[in-house]
């Protein structure tokens, strides 16, 4: 059997300028292709290409192999399929070629994962959705007998990137281990009109016994067609229980959308470690086709 799809993708990359270095680096290239089987059955496969870890070669991984379902009961998602538990913070703040969401950045989840999925409209613009999944991200295997529940309830408009509006939610996650089990919190919303995209959430895990969280605030307005200026700030602590231990994670600048799916965004970057601070120059590129 064979469906009419779409092939796509997207690039990141990016000049950067710290201290004594200078450097062009290449940050990720996707590669997707779906389509729809039937009027309830839809497919998507996504090839991410990026590095594992700074001063390493490129590796490919397949991170979506996804089935929707669509039934009167809701949609069922199968496969290697995309978490419920960044999407909508990391559209509120609009710009993952310059920076992941603060929930990826910082490791409280994985972005897709091994599992199957749930979700479904209860009233107007209040969308609800549950995984089961394996919790060990796209990248491993399953290594244990224990699995993440993820739940996601989102009210109002999800893509404020496209769309104006406004949206307000919360995730939750739990995976069981040999001792105590880790959980996730996001508290979020947005809001987008008149030209100003805002977005913020406050973000919560226990791991190992150690609790951590995130605050993270962002802002977006758009000075004239195809020209936006931006800033976010962050602030992760890493043990609640130890004093001074965070990072304060500053990044601002301007996005110029050009034609042909390109977009390039000069900005500056300012870290804060304790009495420590680094500050790095920057301008990422995207390509979209």
């Amino acid at each position: 059997m064979f469906a009419e799809g779409k092939i796509g993708g997207v690039t990141y990359f990016d000049f950067s300028s710290a201290d004594d270095s200078t450097a062009f680096n290449f940050q990720r290239q996707y590669f997707g292709y779906g389509g729809d089987i039937s009027d309830q059955v839809s497919f998507k496969i996504l090839f991410d290409v990026g590095r594992n870890a700074p001063n390493t070669r490129l590796s490919a991984y397949l991170k979506k192999a996804q089935i929707n379902y669509k039934s009167s009961l809701g949609n069922f998602n199968f496969g290697l399929i995309g978490m419920n538990t960044y999407a909508v913070q990391e559209s509120n703040w609009g710009y993952r070629f310059i920076e992941k969401s603060a929930i990826d950045k910082n490791k409280f989840s994985a972005t897709a994962d091994i599992g199957v999925g749930f979700s479904k409209s209860l009233i107007d613009n209040l969308n609800l959705s549950l995984l089961i999944v394996n919790g060990e991200g796209f990248k491993k295997p399953q290594g244990d007998k224990y699995h993440k529940i993820a739940f996601n309830a989102t009210y109002g408009e999800s893509n404020l990137i496209k769309n104006d509006g406004y949206n307000a939610g919360v995730v939750y996650t739990t995976e069981q281990t040999d001792t105590d089990p880790i959980t996730m919190t996001s508290i979020f919303g947005g809001f987008a009109g008149m030209g100003l995209r805002l977005g913020g959430e406050y973000d919560m895990q226990t791991k190992d016994g150690i609790n951590s969280n995130i605050i993270s605030v962002s802002a977006n307005y758009e000075v004239r067609d195809n020209i936006d200026v931006f800033v976010r700030y962050d602030i992760y602590d890493g043990d609640t229980s130890i004093d001074n231990d965070g990072e304060n994670y500053l990044v601002t600048g301007i996005v110029l959308t050009c034609d042909g799916g390109i977009s390039v965004a000069p900005n500056v970057r300012m870290t804060t470690y304790g009495n420590d601070s680094l500050t790095e120059y920057k301008v990422n590129f995207q390509f979209k086709f």
